[in-house]
């Protein structure tokens, strides 16, 4: 009973599906999406570099590349392959990939081969408008919604991708969840979520939650893993992130969006975290076009 509120806030969009074969050796360097992607490979081998972390693309396998995880891909001549591009969300902010272990790999079913082929076949038009990712990724594409043509295709095409992702969630969650949805965190994780432009306090946070601040701070570092003042940052660098790759603003119109005091403190703290400044971080999504 405890997953059942935690998944049925998940929302799952998807952005692009397609097959696709490589003519040549096709190398992209460092590219940060906004999406989660999967992959299942039919023929052909390539690599994944994701976090220092080499994987191995190997056909009849299917693959998970999170959202905004800086990656290199290496596909060699002849490798093919289905892709779906999706974007997942819950209304308090928090990721499905803070909540629990995921693999990044696992061999494919007949089943899970017969819902990729599904899902092409009900989204004929899917397809990346071009291969590297520099351009697709770009603006207006990367926000650039699905035409559902009724009910019915939504709830198909929504089901498959979350047949398709549930195998990579594994049994142990990351995260204190009784507490989550005993101690009023919901509410609370919700209110931070909407409320990232503006002043968050901490002992505002601990009046919803009914306890002191010192308490409060200990039970939602024992839910996220981290203290509510780092998980706020977090939240604001995460949506810079996204209107950084699917946005023209300005980093001052950014900084108001994110409730980050100034151009300077964006700076730093954008690169703390993502290795980037925010003009290299947009970079990579423009640099190809």
């Amino acid at each position: 009973m405890q997953f059942q509120e935690i998944g049925q806030s998940i929302r799952f969009n998807v952005k692009n599906a397609a097959f696709l074969r490589f003519d040549r050796v096709s190398e992209y360097q460092n590219i940060i999406s906004p999406f989660s992607r999967m992959y299942l490979v039919t023929e052909g081998d390539g690599y994944i570099l994701n976090q220092n972390e080499k994987t191995k693309l190997e056909a009849g396998y299917i693959y998970l590349i999170p959202s905004y995880s800086p990656c290199t891909y290496l596909f060699n001549q002849d490798l093919a392959h289905y892709y779906i591009h999706f974007s997942m969300s819950m209304d308090n902010g928090l990721s499905i990939y803070s909540l629990f272990n995921m693999q990044n790999k696992f061999r494919a079913t007949k089943l899970d081969c017969a819902l990729f082929a599904r899902l092409l076949e009900i989204n004929p038009d899917l397809q990346l408008p071009h291969h590297d990712p520099k351009v697709y990724q770009n603006k207006p594409w990367a926000n650039k919604k699905v035409d559902y043509r009724s009910m019915g295709h939504l709830m198909e095409t929504v089901g498959i991708i979350e047949q398709l992702f549930s195998r990579f969630i594994q049994q142990e969650s990351v995260t204190d969840i009784p507490n989550y949805l005993n101690l009023h965190m919901q509410e609370i994780l919700v209110h931070i979520q909407k409320n990232l432009s503006n002043d968050i306090v901490i002992e505002e946070l601990a009046q919803m939650a009914c306890t002191s601040k010192d308490h409060f701070t200990r039970v939602f570092k024992s839910i996220t893993g981290i203290p509510p003042c780092e998980f706020i940052i977090r939240k604001r660098i995460e949506k810079a992130q996204y209107l950084l790759l699917t946005s023209d603003l300005s980093q001052k119109q950014i900084i108001d969006e994110v409730g980050i005091r100034s151009v300077a403190y964006l700076c730093r703290i954008f690169k703390k975290y993502t290795n980037y400044t925010p003009e290299e971080y947009r970079n990579q999504r423009t640099q190809s076009i």
